[in-house]
């Protein structure tokens, strides 16, 4: 089920109640600044029923910012797709910047996950100058970091039924100019016994859901809301 605009509003003030300057620097952008306001991904015409769909891997569903993607175990809901030189307290390396996406998710399964399981939920894929190599076997790059916004902790493990709000940080050489747009992925898994082992775990990563979007640069606002007023929700 999607979180309800109550407890996303929710979220976000416990996020900024807590002093994080990652949630201030990331949580608080104004979306009419990150291009996810009328444009919320890359727009083609659909000739067949002349409207209008995110540029997306045929067959594919699209990612889409502010919609839910169900990810076993995970709900997935996309929410700003930005880049950053640096965070307080969360620096790349040496002539590195961040590729910052910011998502809610939700264990929806029974079970805890785990800090993998959540990280081989969401990659890009070509983008020149990322640093880390794809992961084994695809052309999908994971993410370097994933942390609360409300206090910029690693997330392990992920209780079942909660709802999180994070930021996935991707390490990207600055020695390039930073990607107007990126290709996200979202991959789901099976939970299912090994054929190996006598392990049960999440297995067969399989991508449910992908779309190419624009990429803005964080920019500090000073916590107004896309309406310009101080204090309002990002």
């Amino acid at each position: 089920m999607p979180t309800p605009p109550a407890d996303r509003r929710a979220l976000r003030e416990r996020a900024r109640r807590s002093g994080s300057v990652v949630a201030q620097r990331l949580l608080d952008q104004p979306l009419r600044n990150l291009g996810v306001g009328g444009a919320v991904a890359l727009l083609a015409v659909t000739a067949a029923f002349g409207g209008l769909e995110p540029a997306a891997e045929p067959g594919l569903p699209a990612v889409v910012v502010g919609e839910p993607v169900e990810a076993g175990p995970f709900e997935l809901t996309l929410e700003k797709v930005l880049w950053v030189d640096e965070l307080p307290g969360v620096k790349p390396g040496e002539g590195k910047r961040w590729l910052a996406l910011t998502a809610t998710v939700t264990n929806t399964s029974e079970r805890t996950a785990t800090s993998a399981n959540l990280r081989n939920t969401l990659g890009l894929t070509g983008v020149e100058g990322l640093v880390s190599p794809p992961d084994l076997g695809t052309d999908r790059v994971l993410s370097s970091q994933r942390l609360l916004l409300a206090d910029a902790s690693d997330l392990s493990p992920v209780q079942p039924g909660l709802d999180y709000e994070l930021v996935f940080l991707f390490e990207h050489d600055a020695s390039l100019p930073p990607p107007e747009e990126v290709t996200v992925q979202v991959v789901g898994h099976t939970w299912r016994s090994s054929t190996i082992t006598p392990d049960v775990a999440w297995f067969d990563p399989t991508v449910v859901a992908e779309a190419t979007l624009p990429m803005r640069e964080a920019v500090d606002e000073g916590g107004a809301d896309e309406d310009g007023a101080e204090g309002g929700d990002a």
